[in-house]
């Protein structure tokens, strides 16, 4: 069964509103991974804690805000994942990084208003978020018969 060390998150520059995004971390396959497959997943959360200053339309559950996509060779459609064949028990290195847009990483947006001294001071919400990596194996999907449902149902 393989695991994570724990990721690294790494925000970079801001270029035409889109921000670099990299999330790093190694696998540790064993020697009973070897010729299975592994789905790497990384999505990006905007952190909701309880001491944020919300906007009173965000909820306080964490907010997805971005998912990593990889596209295949030879496939024209990106997927959420990336699949991993294990050729070797030891550690993997991955490096992901993905120019995200400015907006998504907004992810507490608007201003908070303080009077200070008399003085209308507007900052803008701070914003926090953090990289959830998971590693799976591929899963195993079966279909039922198709049952006839009605007309309008």
């Amino acid at each position: 069964m393989p695991t994570l060390s724990t990721p690294t998150l790494t925000l970079g520059n801001t270029v035409s509103n889109k921000r670099d995004v990299t999330v790093a971390g190694t696998i540790t396959f064993d020697a009973g991974d070897v010729g299975k497959t592994y789905r790497l997943e990384i999505k990006l959360f905007g952190d909701d804690s309880a001491s944020d200053n919300r906007p009173a339309s965000d909820s306080a559950a964490d907010d997805l805000i971005y998912t990593y996509m990889w596209t295949p060779p030879f496939l024209f459609l990106s997927r959420p994942f990336k699949a991993i064949t294990v050729t070797a028990a030891g550690n993997v290195s991955y490096s992901e990084k993905r120019a995200v847009a400015s907006t998504a990483l907004d992810e507490d947006s608007g201003v908070v208003s303080n009077m200070v001294g008399g003085v209308l001071i507007q900052m803008p919400r701070s914003d926090e978020v953090y990289a959830a990596v998971t590693i799976a194996g591929a899963p195993v999907t079966a279909n039922t018969a198709t049952v006839a449902a009605g007309i309008g149902v």
